[in-house]
């Protein structure tokens, strides 16, 4: 059951491109306290599964300054699902047309300094097309099997939170149903 536990006494609002930084002054049982927190929208992973193998990229992130390998993944614009998201970025960011979509769960990456939300997939797909893939996304494409996938992980060169987390569902719940990734 989620309820609120504190009281808001006043709370101010930074806003920086794609995301807000909210500051709060919490009253917790006539104490005061300050809790600040970075807002950003939902997102979802996809763990895309065609019949050669599965889909990873390996894309270029700012941030850190360093290519990466991932799943695909993307922010849920306003007034669409999870759903229709992981269809959309699916398309645009493969090429992949997504026979049938699996819904693992959700997750929050670091629910202490953000309330970012994930939606985890598992797509196939048979069906490519032309990829669509915005231009500030420098994005290659390998299709591996799931051992090329574990390897990644393992020696570090898979790093995408959302990714781990998409493969962990992914493998636990396939388990449970009694099957092999």
């Amino acid at each position: 059951m989620d309820t609120e536990l504190f009281n808001v006494v006043s709370s101010k609002t930074l806003h920086a491109a794609r995301f807000e930084i909210i500051e709060d002054e919490l009253d917790i049982d006539g104490k005061a306290a300050r809790y600040s927190f970075v807002k950003i929208k939902p997102g979802v992973c996809v763990i895309v599964e065609t019949p050669d193998g599965f889909v990873l990229q390996k894309e270029y992130r700012y941030p850190i300054k360093s290519w990466t390998y991932e799943f695909t993944a993307g922010t849920i614009d306003e007034g669409d699902t999870p759903e229709e998201t992981a269809r959309r970025e699916t398309e645009e960011e493969t090429g992949y047309i997504v026979d049938e979509l699996t819904a693992l769960g959700r997750f929050y990456p670091s629910f202490g300094p953000t309330d970012e939300v994930i939606y985890l997939f598992h797509a196939r797909c048979t069906e490519k097309k032309k990829t669509n893939k915005e231009y500030t996304e420098f994005i290659t494409d390998e299709v591996v099997d799931k051992n090329r996938v574990e390897e990644l992980i393992i020696n570090g060169e898979f790093r995408h939170g959302a990714g781990l987390a998409a493969w962990l569902k992914y493998k636990l719940m396939a388990e449970r149903k009694g099957k092999s990734v």
